[in-house]
């Protein structure tokens, strides 16, 4: 209890540390974030015969501080989806549908403010997504269809904030308009 209690109030005695971006500045972020693919796909578990699973899109973002106000960057993310059908129509047939996406884009990022612990921002990605589509089923006289290519995939990031509780150890979110997440949550570690 003593080593807890004593690691959060380090934790929180390095919050008074610089942070703020600066210009030539680096920083990692692995987040985790909720898509509307992913919102509709669960909708589909409204019928008692649709199990869906979606997962979250996970995503590693790269930013580069050009100014203490412009950054520019990238970022690579990845998410599946999956619908699985029992009995379905006259015949009860059970099948599933697999549909995965990986999106990378670049991005550039305003930066509000120049606080010592926290970074405001917002910003626009322009990225691709690769689609893929399979479908498994059991019956031997189908012949399921497989997709896959590219979409265009603009990205609006309304608002994001991280919040570094070390010179270059942070946590953050994001809330954005478009492909791969509306809402994340993340690491980040700037250097």
């Amino acid at each position: 209890m003593k080593y807890t209690i004593a690691c959060i109030l380090a934790l929180f005695s390095f919050g008074t540390l610089s942070a703020q971006t600066a210009e030539g500045q680096s920083t990692i972020g692995v987040q985790t974030g909720f898509s509307l693919a992913g919102a509709l796909f669960n909708l589909s578990e409204i019928d008692a015969n649709v199990d869906a699973s979606t997962p979250p899109a996970v995503q590693l973002t790269y930013d580069y501080a050009l100014t203490d106000r412009l950054s520019l960057g990238g970022g690579v993310s990845y998410q599946n989806f999956k619908l699985a059908y029992t009995g379905y129509g006259d015949a009860k047939e059970s099948f599933d549908v697999r549909l995965s996406r990986f999106n990378l884009g670049i991005r550039a990022l305003f930066h509000y403010g120049n606080s010592e612990t926290m970074d405001m921002y917002s910003g626009l990605r322009i990225g691709l997504s690769n689609w893929s589509l399979d479908v498994g089923t059991d019956d031997p006289n189908f012949d399921p269809p497989k997709a896959n290519g590219p979409a265009f995939a603009p990205q609006l990031v309304l608002f994001g904030i991280r919040g570094y509780f070390t010179e270059n150890l942070g946590i953050g979110g994001e809330l954005a308009a478009g492909a791969p997440h509306l809402v994340s949550l993340g690491v980040y570690y700037r250097f």
